[in-house]
């Protein structure tokens, strides 16, 4: 099989306590990792081996950074892989979002943007993110591969606007903290090779045998 050319990996920054109280909408607010999320961002080392030599593009955000450097990479800022700027009360749940005003909530609904947009819309987001795709294609003519460190949402909307789909489609994409995805252009075609590979949670369940899940309790 021909090794796919234009790799870019995606990674998503660890553990923050906002993650862990499922505070969604950080936007342009800054958390520092957990003890876990360090932990996390430790455990993406021997999958992030392989790309020491590539170019390596990160967030500004502090949780980004932190996580580029415990997973071992050597990073240069990129502004554009900054997280989404929501017109949201950032720190808000859903749950709280929808007792303090109207629950029009989901980020990637088009209607939701349609309304006068306080924060980042839809729309303007998806520029951003095609222009650093554009970067990352740009780098990969070089002949090495590009790792991008960024958060949750804009990684999920440049996963969908790299196979053609439009932003909303980034909503079907979930993603975990300290999780790895792998875009290239595969047979001609742009193609999504991995997604979601999460090694603190992924390796744990790896390393169980089927039988310590399966078997049933044994008679005494």
């Amino acid at each position: 099989m021909a090794v796919p050319q234009q790799q870019i990996i995606l990674v998503r920054h660890a553990e923050t306590a906002w993650n862990r109280s499922r505070r969604y909408y950080t936007g342009q607010d800054d958390p520092d990792l957990t003890s876990a999320g360090r932990r996390e961002a430790g455990l993406l080392v021997p999958h992030l081996e392989a790309y020491q030599d590539a170019h390596v593009l990160c967030s500004p955000a502090l949780r980004a950074r932190r996580t580029a450097q415990a997973a071992g990479l050597t990073a240069d800022i990129d502004p554009g892989l900054r997280e989404w700027s929501y017109q949201l009360p950032d720190g808000h749940t859903v749950d709280e979002r929808c007792q303090i005003g109207p629950c029009r909530h989901d980020i990637w609904d088009d209607a939701l943007h349609t309304e006068a947009c306080t924060g980042e819309c839809l729309s303007e987001v998806t520029v951003r993110a095609d222009h650093v795709l554009d970067r990352a294609r740009r780098l990969t003519l070089t002949g090495r591969p590009v790792v991008l460190v960024s958060h949750g949402n804009l990684i999920r909307l440049m996963t969908a606007r790299w196979l053609g789909l439009s932003a909303a489609a980034g909503a079907h994409l979930a993603l975990r903290t300290a999780s790895i995805g792998r875009l290239a252009q595969y047979d001609g075609r742009p193609s999504l090779l991995g997604w979601n590979f999460s090694p603190s949670f992924d390796d744990r369940l790896l390393a169980r045998p089927p039988a310590a899940v399966d078997a049933p309790p044994q008679r005494p």
